[in-house]
């Protein structure tokens, strides 16, 4: 699955990729995908291989989607396809020698410090930091002479912080794309999210307090106080909400669902499993109850299936939709 493989082709699997994820194909765009791979082996190939990048790379469906929703001819939709092709013409070799990827900054591919897909794990800093990495995360630490800074280049990390030995003591920062985070004695959680166009970046707090200041409006400082939640952009914080009672669940491996859309607990699920997970919009509000084990999340979708009203269809070994039973 190295070898380089026929432009055309790749350009047609990622036509293809886009619009399965979509929504399910009718009867004569199944038969005419069907005839598509069937009618060269390169077609075959490159559509393997359209599978391998959907595996690899955690940030293909935030693009897929925005791909997928936009319009035919939009210049975002062209970018999008234009990238996917690149990434199946060139294979797996290509793209991680460059150490790079197409819908994540540089930074993240290169972090000294990261987490698998699925992966969750415990760390302790040089100050007596207590530092959990949830799965697919990347970030640096640097610890200098006038400050301790954590850069969150994908994912979420939950902190407690220690007490810093230094005098004067040093600030403690969290910073992501979107601007920084000062922890004010306290346990709380960072999570760089949003889209690939707007990433946002989510902050809860359980003990203690934090102050968020944008990249772009340093004046605009927002204080958050234990038991609340918010997010934030280069420029504006949002309201603040309670923190949801079992927001660090994930801290002990579970995700607690109570009453919880069921849209909410597949995308939660997804960020722990390769590939896609589409949901039925007709589905998407049904409530779930549970306590899920997230170290391994094909076992929590087939428990759902179980328990509630749904199947899951299989369209290809990395894509899964969630439809009415």
């Amino acid at each position: 699955m190295n070898a380089a493989i026929d432009p055309r082709a790749a350009r047609a699997a990622a036509q293809w990729l886009v619009r399965l994820h979509a929504g399910p194909l009718n009867p004569d765009e199944q038969r005419a995908f069907q005839a598509w791979r069937a009618s060269d082996p390169a077609h075959d190939t490159a559509w393997k291989r359209a599978e391998l990048v959907c595996s690899t790379l955690a940030s293909v469906p935030p693009a897929l989607r925005q791909a997928a929703d936009g319009a035919p001819q939009s210049p975002q939709r062209r970018a999008v396809l234009y990238g996917l092709a690149g990434l199946i013409a060139a294979g797996p070799a290509l793209w991680l020698a460059s150490q790079s990827r197409p819908w994540q900054g540089w930074q993240a591919w290169r972090a000294a410090i990261r987490t698998a897909r699925g992966e969750i794990r415990h760390m302790t800093l040089p100050d007596g930091t207590q530092l959990v990495l949830n799965t697919d995360t990347a970030i640096d630490v640097h610890y200098g002479a006038a400050l301790r800074l954590l850069e969150l280049h994908a994912g979420e990390i939950h902190v407690a912080t220690g007490r810093d030995a230094a005098v004067p003591a040093r600030p403690f920062l969290v910073r992501s794309c979107n601007g920084a985070v000062r922890a004010l004695g306290t346990h709380f959680s960072v999570r760089q999210g949003g889209s690939v166009l707007a990433p946002r970046t989510q902050v809860g707090v359980s003990e203690g307090a934090v102050e968020i200041r944008p990249a772009q409006a340093p004046g605009a400082l927002c204080r958050v106080n234990a038991g609340r939640q918010g997010s934030f952009d280069d420029r504006v914080v949002s309201p603040l909400t309670p923190l949801g009672p079992h927001a660090a669940g994930w801290l002990q491996g579970v995700l607690v669902a109570e009453r919880m859309p069921l849209a909410e607990v597949l995308e939660q699920v997804a960020r722990y499993r390769y590939g896609i997970i589409r949901c039925d919009p007709a589905l998407a509000a049904m409530p779930v109850d549970g306590i899920f084990q997230l170290k391994d999340p094909d076992n929590i979708l087939l428990l759902l299936q179980r328990t509630l009203p749904i199947r899951l269809a299989r369209r290809t070994r990395y894509w899964i939709s969630v439809e009415a039973a």
